[in-house]
């Protein structure tokens, strides 16, 4: 049986959804009467952090399309190496300045 399939889920991710009030917690969009368009987003990915799959502090309910973009961010590579150094080229930090010496 698939994890999203099982008992442990269902009340979970109905716990989720009450502990917001039935509201995305992104835009405040209302899921009351959605159904299975209510979304409920593991913060921590459920593959990266199985032991938080029902942990109530790694959930937050979203609306279909906020949960589409959780999704599509996550995937962006990050803005900064870890030495906080831009990770585009075209970075001002990167731009010579017109100023000549």
């Amino acid at each position: 049986m698939a994890f999203y399939d099982r008992h442990e889920w269902e009340a979970a991710r109905k716990q989720a959804l009450h502990d917001s009030g039935y509201q995305c917690q992104r835009c405040g969009t209302s899921l009351v009467g959605l159904g299975k368009a209510c979304h409920v987003h593991h913060k921590k990915e459920l593959r990266r952090a199985p032991a938080l799959r029902v942990e109530p502090l790694n959930l937050v309910s979203l609306c279909r399309s906020c949960h589409t973009r959780e999704h599509n961010e996550a995937r962006r590579p990050p803005a900064v190496n870890i030495d906080g150094t831009p990770n585009d080229p075209n970075h001002p930090w990167f731009q010579r300045s017109g100023g000549g010496s």
